[in-house]
C-alpha cells in the first residue's frame, strides 16, 4: 500500500509515543474523519505490517505501535536504530494519559515534549522524574498526571519539594497537575495550596476534548473561580523555579542534539 505523508508522520510519532489509541490517532491526524474511517485506515496499516495492534480486553480501544515495515521506513537513511514494542506497558491507563497530554501539546505546536520514558535518554539527572516536560509558547512546563492511587498528602510530600528546589538544568515555570476527576483535582489543590511553586490544575477529559490552549486550567479549583488558559494564569511577576542560576541551559536528545531551555 502507498503511505501518505500523514501516515509517515504517524510512524514518526509512534517512535517516541510507543503506543497510541485509535482516539489519540484520530485527534492528532484525522480530526475531521469518523472513528470508523480511522479504524479502517489503522486496519490497513496493520495488515500491511506498518503497525501492530494490541487490545487489553474486548471492551478497550485498540493500541497501535510500530510494525516491522514501519521500522524499515523510519530507519531508511537514519543511523539510529528503531526499537519495536513487544507489548503495551503495564500501567497502561497512566501511560495513555501522558500520551493524551502529548497529543494536546503537539496540537498546540509545542517546541518539544518528553514523556517520562524518554527522559533517561536526554539524560535527566534528577531524583524526581516528571510524567512529562514540554516547552510551549516560550515557557517550560512540567506535567504530573495523577490517577488518584496515592493520597493527596503523599503526592504533595514526595513531589512538591523537588519542584520547590528546582532543576538546575531545566528552568521550569509551572507544574500542570492533570487528574482523572474534578474531585481528585480539588483534593490535591487543598493539600498543595499556594506556595513557591506555581501549580495549575485540570483534568484529562478537558485535555482530550479542548486541548492545552483552551481555558481549562485552575489555580485554585476549590473555589468558584473560572478556568483560564495558560497565558491568563501567568502571575504578575513570573520567575522560573531554578535551583541555581545557569547561563546556557539546554535539554539534549539523541536525535536532535541540544534544545535550548527557554526562560519566559
Amino acid at each position: 500500500m502507498r503511505l501518505t505523508k500523514r501516515c509517515t508522520e504517524l510512524l514518526k510519532l509512534l517512535r517516541t509515543a510507543r503506543w497510541l489509541t485509535t482516539a489519540q490517532i484520530q485527534r492528532r491526524f484525522f480530526p475531521s474523519a469518523s472513528a470508523d474511517t480511522v479504524r479502517k485506515r489503522m486496519r490497513k496499516l496493520t495488515e500491511a505490517g506498518y503497525l501492530v495492534a494490541a487490545r487489553p480486553d474486548w471492551m478497550s480501544q485498540a493500541f497501535f505501535a510500530l510494525g516491522p515495515h514501519g521500522k524499515t521506513v523510519l530507519e531508511d537513511g537514519c543511523p539510529d536504530p528503531v526499537v519495536l514494542e513487544r507489548r503495551p506497558p503495564t500501567h497502561l491507563d497512566h501511560f495513555r494519559g501522558v500520551n493524551d497530554c502529548r497529543i494536546a501539546a503537539e496540537l498546540a505546536d509545542c517546541r518539544y515534549f518528553f514523556a517520562y520514558w524518554e527522559l533517561q535518554k536526554i539524560p535527566w539527572r534528577h531524583p524526581l522524574i516528571p510524567d512529562a516536560i514540554l516547552s510551549l509558547r516560550d515557557e517550560n512546563l512540567a506535567i504530573e498526571f495523577d490517577r488518584g492511587f496515592e493520597g493527596a498528602a503523599f503526592f504533595a510530600k514526595t513531589k512538591l519539594p523537588h519542584y520547590q528546589r528546582g532543576f538546575q538544568d531545566f528552568p521550569c515555570s509551572r507544574v500542570l497537575v492533570i487528574t482523572e476527576s474534578p474531585v481528585r483535582m480539588r483534593a490535591l489543590a487543598r493539600v498543595i495550596g499556594a506556595g513557591q511553586v506555581d501549580v495549575l490544575f485540570s483534568t484529562v477529559d478537558l485535555i482530550r476534548s479542548r486541548g492545552l490552549c483552551a481555558p481549562i486550567f485552575y489555580r485554585n479549583p476549590t473555589t468558584k473561580s473560572e478556568p483560564q488558559n495558560l497565558s491568563l494564569t501567568s502571575p504578575d511577576v513570573k520567575a522560573d523555579f531554578l535551583s541555581e542560576p545557569t547561563e546556557n541551559t539546554s535539554v539534549e536528545t539523541p536525535e536532535t542534539g541540544a534544545i535550548k531551555a527557554v526562560r519566559p
